[in-house]
Order: C-alpha cells, then sequence, then structure tokens
C-alpha cells in the first residue's frame, strides 16, 4: 500500500452504485476514468438436480482466454474435472457489438478433442455453449454493481452483471447464477501484481439468490485494507444497498478458509455469510499466490426469511490480511 497520503491518494475509498447494463458504455476501446479494459471474467455456481455443486470460471484477455475452469463436488469434495484439460483456450473469434460481445472458437491448441466454444452474451441474455461440457441460457434479472477506487497511481474500477442461468454442465441439469465482470486498472499490469490482490484485497464476496417468487438477488461486497470496501446489493431494479464503507467480521478455520462472515453495509443492514466446507475450491487456489483462498456457500441478509430456491456466493479472502486488520472474531 502507499506508505504516506499525497495529492491524488484517498487510502483506496471507493464510489459505489448500481448501473442498467448497457454494452454500448463498455466497449472496450473506451475508457472509464482514464483507465482502460484490462481483463474480463465469466463465473458463478450452479446446484444440479442430484445437489452437487459446479463451478465455471473463465478470464479473457482481449481475444485470449486460457480455457475455462470447470469444478464440481459430486463426490463430496470439490474438485477440478479432466475436461476443464479439453476446454478451448488461446485466441477466439471476438466479434463485438454495441448490444452484444461473442466469443468463437473451434478448437486449436489441443487436438482434435478440444471442445469447441460459443458464448454470446447480450445486455439481457447469456447463451453459453462448450460441445458436451456446458449448454446454458437464461437472462439477466437484476441491474449490475459498479465501484470506482480514485488512487493517484493505482485507480481500478470495476463492473459486475449476473445472469440467472439453467440448462447442462457435463450432462447434469443446473440452475444458478453467472456473473459477467469487467475490470480496469493500470495499463501494463497484470491483477496478480496489482496491489488489489498482493495487499489491500481482505475479502470479495459475490452472491446472488433466487427467491420462491421468482426474485433474485445479487450482491457485490468487498472488504480491504486502508478505506477499500464497497457494499452493493440489489433485487430487480432496487437497489438495497450502495455503501462505500463495509463493517466485517470473520470466522476463519485452520486451513484459513472463511466458515462464517457478517458484513454491515450500515443504514441498508447486514449480510451474513455462510462457507459450504464441500465449497472449497483448492485446486483453483493452487494457482494462485499469496494465501488466496476461494470457496462457495449462502449468503443471506439477515433477518429475511423468504425461501430460497438455489443461490450462490463465490468468496476471495486472505486470512492472513483478516488476522493484520483485527477482523477475526
Amino acid at each position: 500500500m502507499t506508505a504516506e497520503n499525497r495529492f491524488g491518494d484517498f487510502g483506496f475509498a471507493p464510489v459505489v452504485g448500481t448501473y442498467t447494463p448497457k454494452f454500448a458504455s463498455l466497449m472496450p476501446e473506451t475508457s472509464i476514468a482514464g483507465l482502460s479494459l484490462q481483463s474480463q471474467y465469466l463465473y458463478g455456481g450452479f446446484r444440479g438436480e442430484s445437489g452437487a455443486i459446479y463451478v465455471l470460471e473463465r478470464k479473457f484477455i482481449g481475444p485470449m482466454t486460457g480455457g475455462c475452469y470447470i469444478l464440481h463436488n459430486a463426490e463430496g469434495r470439490m474438485t477440478l474435472h479432466e475436461g476443464s484439460h479439453r476446454s478451448a483456450k488461446g485466441e477466439m473469434v471476438r466479434t463485438i457489438a454495441p448490444d452484444s460481445r461473442r466469443w468463437v472458437a473451434k478448437g486449436m491448441l489441443s487436438g482434435p478433442h478440444e471442445e469447441s466454444i460459443d458464448l454470446f452474451i447480450t445486455d439481457d441474455d447469456l447463451q453459453w455453449d462448450e460441445g458436451s461440457l456446458i449448454s446454458l441460457r437464461g437472462s439477466r434479472p437484476t441491474l449490475g454493481a459498479q465501484f470506482l477506487s480514485s488512487m493517484r497511481e493505482e485507480p481500478l474500477a470495476y463492473a459486475s452483471q449476473p445472469y440467472w442461468l439453467t440448462g447442462t454442465i457435463l450432462g447434469e441439469q443446473v440452475e444458478g447464477p453467472i456473473f459477467f465482470d469487467q475490470v480496469y486498472f493500470r495499463h501494463g499490469s497484470e491483477w496478480k501484481e496489482y496491489p488489489y490482490y498482493t495487499d489491500v484485497q481482505v475479502v470479495w464476496n459475490i452472491f446472488a439468490n433466487k427467491y420462491a417468487d421468482g426474485t433474485v438477488e445479487f450482491g457485490n461486497i468487498t472488504k480491504g485494507r486502508g478505506r477499500w470496501g464497497a457494499g452493493i446489493v440489489v433485487e430487480g431494479t432496487t437497489p438495497l444497498a450502495e455503501a462505500a464503507s463495509v463493517g466485517a467480521e470473520f470466522d476463519v478455520d485452520a486451513d484459513g478458509y472463511v466458515t462464517g462472515a457478517s458484513y454491515d453495509l450500515g443504514a441498508a443492514g447486514v449480510w451474513d455469510f455462510t462457507g459450504d466446507p464441500n465449497q472449497q475450491l483448492g485446486g483453483f487456489n493452487k494457482a494462485r499466490w499469496g494465501g488466496y483462498r476461494a470457496q462457495g456457500g449462502m449468503t443471506r441478509r439477515r433477518g429475511d426469511d423468504r425461501e430460497v430456491v438455489t443461490g450462490w456466493t463465490w468468496v476471495e479472502a486472505f486470512s492472513d490480511r483478516m488476522k493484520d486488520e483485527e477482523l477475526v472474531r
């Protein structure tokens, strides 16, 4: 972190809010507060008819992608499925329009067994096909979440919009949320070399819940060192929370995973996370460093007793930083 306050430094404090997703305002060549688009992420969690949880994650840097992580806990522990190695990777044919994005590849790096991909996203809908691995369809149920952290040398702009999908993963019928993130930061940097990953971030908690009446709740909550913290929760077109300051407390196990957390978003209320020991993404964590832990679970607004059809939370946490900041209960 910055050692002293200089002109233009604000302790990583963000401006937060919701937005109406329009790809016309998210064109890759368009800068946001002087920042250029560095990477895009597509990730989410699904519950299958068997009760198993499936987690998907793809990262795009321009037209390039390293493939799709497919993790599942069908055998009780979250593991990387071998189909991940067959997912399309490398350079893709990218079609950018004011109201849509499309990535298509027929396979070129892994030989004849590599799966094809056809990913088509509009302002309101998402279709994702990867051969025998993935076939998902759905629409966007809420507004998006955004924040901007204005710093002299380490700024960050972020936008995330959810889609609620049904279809199949590895042949099983599933349902759940996908989050499509746009990340803007200093050109020439890589995320895991940037200070938000290397030092500032304590936790990043993204979730969506579908209730029995069909309502979907989407939330994006971050807590970090300094003044970094954003709590944005929305249902449909109604923002429930737009907090630029987040109070947080954590319960952590011996392996650094979060077993429980509470996020105080001020007048909007408190949201509680409950970790699932069968959704600890050990294999995913091995590809990262710095004490990073990713896991799944459930996030609920305290006092909200509505029936949940299904829901999923993605948590990225650094438990050593929680202890340093005295946030462990």
